[in-house]
């Protein structure tokens, strides 16, 4: 059926309003697959690294320019065959949702410890499998601090620029309103999501 990958700043609901939308959507009767950021492959378990990533997602020094591709290309590895041996399928028989997804690199490189040439990231994350519809769950910075503090003001203002710069270049994705109260904000994204049929 379809793909569909959500964007956001650290406190824009993501994985409320991904809970809320897979209950929606199972209790229509839809099978739903769950994913984070890429296909774990090679391992069920989150590392440490990407714990404590998740932790402080701005406090681990980048990699230099030889790791950073490497990384990169076994993330364009790892997309590829979690899709033909697991999530093509998975989509086929229903919903595939990504909280984050490769597309995410190109806001935010230094959350993934990025530090080679961003072209070279942005040509990989075409190469990549793409989903039908990317969600950016927007919020104004003061939203989102009230609900997590593990980013700063400043960062968050630029992430959200380039966040809704992404979505005006891309015609798969739509912005809603993450400072609305959850129930209406998973109905907004349930409209986007009935479009896609």
């Amino acid at each position: 059926m379809h793909f569909v990958a959500f964007l956001g700043c650290d406190g824009s609901g993501k994985s409320a309003v991904i809970s809320g939308l897979t209950a929606a959507l199972r209790e229509s009767g839809n099978q739903v697959c769950l994913g984070h950021w890429r296909p774990n492959v090679f391992s069920s378990a989150p590392s440490e690294r990407v714990l404590a990533t998740a932790d402080d997602p701005h406090g681990q020094i980048p990699r230099g320019l030889f790791s950073s591709l490497l990384k990169l290309a076994w993330l364009w590895f790892n997309w590829w065959i979690g899709w033909l041996f697991t999530l093509r399928k998975a989509k086929s028989q229903g919903y595939l949702l990504f909280d984050r997804f490769h597309g995410d690199l190109l806001v935010d490189p230094i959350r993934y410890r990025y530090g080679g040439p961003m072209g070279v990231a942005r040509l990989a994350v075409r190469l990549m499998p793409q989903p039908d519809l990317v969600i950016f769950l927007d919020a104004e910075p003061e939203v989102l601090l009230s609900r997590k503090q593990e980013v700063s003001r400043e960062a968050l203002m630029a992430a959200r620029i380039r966040y809704l710069a992404l979505c005006e270049s891309n015609p798969s994705y739509r912005v809603v309103d993450a400072s609305q109260g959850l129930s209406s904000v998973i109905e907004d994204v349930q409209l986007h999501v009935r479009r896609l049929s």
